[in-house]
């Protein structure tokens, strides 16, 4: 399946804008079939400048173009279309994850904990009692086994690390020949991506790639430094900083696999047997859905037999809601780790996910080799990876028999068989229990029992496979493969709903099974290692040939169409999709006979359409079904465009606990994993172009109250960038701790629709652009707001009066209107007169009238101002619940109204000894639509003028006291 991308934060500053790209502009990654000749695809496309194939085995090719004359959205639409694609992504960005390095100790405690540094005795890897059974080196059949260090170079002086390091014997060092042919000039080592040469050494600040390496196979029981996982091991180093591109990445794994590639080809004589890679960095909240060429990588070196290990974000975040690569890639062939520490706990600035994340190793302060032959503590999810890469080389040098026929048989089922030990064995850990795959930690000894307990099983077919080959409605084809001990293997089949059998004997792979055309049938896979007898599962397939809708039909709106794609069926001729704004009674309808279609007739923007989908076979055509809803684009780009994600802050201590902006956008909030949250649309009320908004922006604190800054964005011209010329306001709090006050304008040209608008909260002062690249203490969140045109002069729609008795003066304050400018007029004049109107102008949400108690005395009235002319005013009406001298309410058995509800006249009485003067007839809104002066014991109220709704009655007293009661007109 494919498709439409739109790819998240990396970590390069373009001088372009203030605002960071995650992507390098000009550059496409392009995934071509397996037989597609991509040098001639790409040489037939004009508007490229210029490719190069991202390494030798995957087909994939690093594509340029210039940016300023061309669409990159376009661009990718056309390659999406095209059958020779297989995937189209952006060059992204990425960063390392190391951790600053922490004081000396002299323990590695992460192989045997006895409380140093104060930790859990036995919080450790429990390696030793691996190292009963191996440490490390080769494989059952006697494969030299190579883990692949992709990081930052290494130390090649290093004492504890030099022997360990791998050799391509089949290469001359240094004499710019491709000794070996495989297409790297002097690549003795490993290989530099970045610079396309053999230099894979450290430089001196290169303090990554060493220390990993360390952990993975410093040398063992050699009498100096350090162990590590691997006393005896292989490191293949493959050198870039990750911090350029995710092309870098691809090309560094393409490496990997095709030194294990060249190895299986050629028995061993060149390449070599990686079983394991290392990524002690990667891309923090990144989507796997943006990065389908980098995920489906671990597949493919997964198929050649080699496990990846993939370091989590260092921040306490959910994965699986807030993404991250590699860890969120949904590969079988990758393990996902999360960093513990040495009180066995897992540490905050770790992430998690009951999905993504697979188990916890110790890397808080962990022990190992250092730049410049030296030793020191390491840290973060960087140090606790090494360790489960270090993990699996340790695995594959069990001297179990069976294990090693696996290795041969089929090394991608060896490879899931490794990953299953260790996440099945891993410790019970409370910190872990809930938010990881196993909920539990690395225990290496553990992994290696159960494996090597395993060594006198019968291991049953693996890769056990049945599909439908293209073309034939009649053919299933059957694959399996089976170790030396098993031999040849029994294929059995039948109806499914049946229970009778047929055998294949010894049945020999891949086996063709011819049946009838759209029947399931259910196959199963037996053999016998002497009298041990094993079968694998049961498979239920179905012949091709069904008339069908396809189950993977799906429709993605873009900027004026929809794509809608699914997978051809061999019965169908046809496809007809059809379509529907929700709510219309008429469809539109497309046909084709390939697997996509787009749909741009009649398309509203920002509107909901409903799909359906039909099958026309040659005698057979479906009912009209599958229906789904989607919403068009049009509905602004808060939603639609690429944001970069602000992933620098760290909110321990501080954070935005609330925000009202004019009433419109209010929310609270706590803490975000991450320091960072996107909270979508939240209000249903719309900013008005030429509206001026007061801003009220609360900090949040863990212990000490500070002066915080804030900063607020909004995408004014909605371009997918936040930039600095879009800056709306800039405030900081006045006292430690108290909120900060500010006004927000939007301007009379800013776009409509749906935009981005970013709240970044800073101790000291927010520094850097919307996307810092530096770590600062405090938070940002996003949110979508609606920009409307502004109609009429609406008047606000609160209005609430705060009495001072000591200064008597009453300060009103209302909520901002819909209206633009931000001027009003309040009005009021004594209650039940006819008096002039005193008239006051406010720019601004707030005012005090000195010397009056508005309060329950007079009448009131708020106005927006429009072009210096009052629109419509509304009335509000106020008890003495705001004075200093409150009279109490008229009590429930005072007085009454009947009938009520009504839909003509209604009555209020009320006992003798009240002396009403007034009866005034309220909206829900707080205007006055009646009044009436009252005398007696009783009154008659004609109500039939009135809509129909909930309206309040209030008996106003003529000691000043009042009740209310709800009036329900039918």
């Amino acid at each position: 399946m494919r498709y439409f991308l739109c790819l998240l934060a990396g970590a390069f500053t373009l001088a372009l804008s203030a605002q960071r790209l995650d992507y390098r502009p000009g550059e496409l990654i392009v995934q071509f079939g397996a037989d597609v000749d991509a040098k001639v695809w790409l040489d037939g496309r004009a508007e490229l400048t210029g490719s190069r194939p991202l390494g030798k085995a995957l087909n994939i090719w690093l594509v340029t173009f210039d940016w300023r004359t061309q669409a990159a959205s376009e661009i990718r639409r056309r390659y999406w279309a095209d059958p020779a694609v297989e995937l189209v992504q952006r060059n992204h960005f990425v960063s390392p994850r190391a951790t600053p390095n922490d004081p000396r100790y002299d323990d590695q405690w992460h192989h045997f904990n006895v409380g140093q540094l104060n930790g859990v005795v036995g919080a450790d890897h429990n390696v030793e009692a691996a190292w009963d059974v191996t440490t490390g080196g080769v494989t059952a059949n006697g494969d030299t086994i190579v883990v692949a260090i992709l990081d930052d170079g290494v130390d090649t002086d290093h004492t504890d690390l030099a022997a360990n390091l791998w050799r391509n014997h089949d290469e001359i060092p240094g004499n710019g020949v491709d000794d070996d042919d495989n297409g790297y000039v002097d690549d003795y080592f490993g290989f530099n991506t970045a610079r396309d040469t053999s230099d894979i050494e450290a430089g001196e600040f290169d303090d990554h790639g060493t220390p990993v390496a360390g952990l993975v196979g410093a040398v063992g029981n050699n009498g100096i430094g350090v162990a590590g996982t691997n006393w005896d091991v292989k490191l293949m180093i493959v050198r870039n900083a990750f911090l350029n591109s995710e092309a870098e990445v691809l090309q560094a794994y393409s490496y990997v696999l095709e030194a294990r590639q060249d190895y299986d080809a050629s028995a061993g004589e060149r390449g070599a047997y990686v079983v394991a890679t290392n990524a002690s960095w990667g891309r923090d909240f990144g989507n796997p859905d943006d990065a389908p060429v980098w995920c489906g990588l671990y597949d493919r070196l997964g198929e050649a037999g080699i496990l990846s290990a993939g370091a989590t974000i260092n921040g306490d975040v959910d994965v699986d809601e807030d993404g991250d690569l590699p860890t969120a890639c949904p590969s079988d062939y990758l393990i996902a780790v999360t960093n513990l520490n040495t009180n066995d706990q897992k540490v905050n600035s770790a992430g998690f996910g009951a999905q993504s994340i697979d188990l916890g190793a110790y890397g808080a302060e962990t022990f190992t080799t250092a730049v410049g032959n030296s030793y020191g503590y390491f840290g973060g999810t960087s140090a606790a990876t090494p360790n489960v890469a270090g993990a699996i080389a340790l695995l594959y040098s069990s001297p179990c028999a069976n294990f090693g026929e696996l290795l041969v048989a089929d090394p991608k089922a060896a490879a899931l068989l490794v990953k299953e030990t260790l996440l099945t064995t891993a410790a019970p850990n409370e910190s872990l229990a809930g938010i990881t795959v196993s909920g539990g930690r690395l225990d290496i000894g553990a992994a290696m029992s159960q494996l090597n307990a395993a060594c006198d099983v019968c291991l049953a077919p693996t890769s056990f496979s049945v599909s439908v080959p293209d073309g034939s409605a009649t053919e299933l084809l059957v694959d399996w493969r089976t170790t030396t001990s098993l031999g040849a293997a029994n294929l059995r089949y039948r109806l499914t709903g049946t229970d009778e059998w047929t055998t294949v004997t010894a049945a020999t792979p891949p086996f063709t099974f011819t049946g009838p055309a759209c029947t399931s049938y259910d196959f199963q896979l037996t053999g016998a290692c002497g009298n041990e007898a094993v079968a694998t599962e049961v498979l239920t397939v179905a012949t091709d040939g069904c008339c069908v809708i396809p189950e993977d039909f799906t429709v993605t709106p873009n900027d004026g169409f929809f794509s809608a794609r699914w997978s051809e069926l061999l019965a169908g001729r046809f496809y007809r999709v059809r379509y529907r704004a929700v709510g219309d009674t008429v469809w539109r309808s497309r046909t084709s006979n390939s697997g996509f279609v787009d749909l741009s007739t009649g398309i509203l923007d920002c509107t909901d359409y409903e799909f359906e989908f039909q099958t026309d076979c040659d005698t057979f055509s479906t009912q009209f079904g599958s229906r789904m809803e989607v919403l068009s684009f049009g509905c602004g780009a808060c939603n639609e465009e690429d944001y970069c994600t602000p992933d620098e802050y760290d909110n321990a201590e501080e954070w935005i606990a609330a925000i009202n902006v004019g009433d419109v956008l209010v929310n609270a909030s706590q803490a975000e994993p991450g320091a960072y949250r996107s909270f979508g649309e939240i209000s249903a009320r719309a900013l008005v172009r030429g509206g001026v908004y007061p801003v009220v922006l609360t900090p949040g604190f863990a212990d000490i109250e500070r002066i915080e800054e804030f900063r607020i964005y909004v995408d004014w011209n909605q371009d997918g960038r936040l930039s600095s010329s879009e800056i709306a306001v800039e405030v900081e709090n006045e006292e430690e701790g108290e909120p900060a006050f500010g006004v927000l304008t939007v301007p009379d040209d800013a776009d409509l629709l749906l935009t981005r608008m970013r709240i970044m909260m800073q101790f000291r002062g927010v520094r850097g652009g919307s996307c810092p690249v530096t770590t600062g203490f405090g938070e940002a969140e996003d949110y979508c707001i609606s920009i409307v045109e502004a109609t009429g002069c609406p008047p606000p729609g609160r209005l609430s009066l705060a009495y001072d008795g000591t200064a008597d003066a009453t300060r009103a304050t209302w909520s901002a209107s819909d209206a633009p400018g931000g001027t009003y007029r309040l009005r009021y004049r004594l209650a039940d007169t006819e008096d002039p109107w005193t008239e006051v102008d406010v720019t601004g949400n707030t005012t005090d009238v000195a010397d009056l108690n508005l309060c329950g005395t007079y009448d009131v009235e708020i106005a927006s101002l429009c072009d210096s002319v009052a629109g419509e005013y509304a009335a509000f009406a106020f008890d003495n619940t705001c004075t200093s001298d409150r009279r109490p309410a008229l009590s429930v058995t005072d007085w009454r109204v009947f009938p009520n509800p009504t839909s003509g006249l209604t009555s209020v009485t009320w006992s003798g000894a009240l002396h009403p003067r007034q009866i005034r007839v309220y909206d829900l809104n707080g205007r006055q639509v009646s009044v009436r002066n009252v005398t007696g014991v009783r009154a008659d109220l004609d109500v039939s003028s009135l809509n129909a709704g909930l309206y309040v009655i209030r008996l106003i007293t003529a000691d000043g006291r009042s009740g209310a009661r709800r009036l329900v007109v039918r």
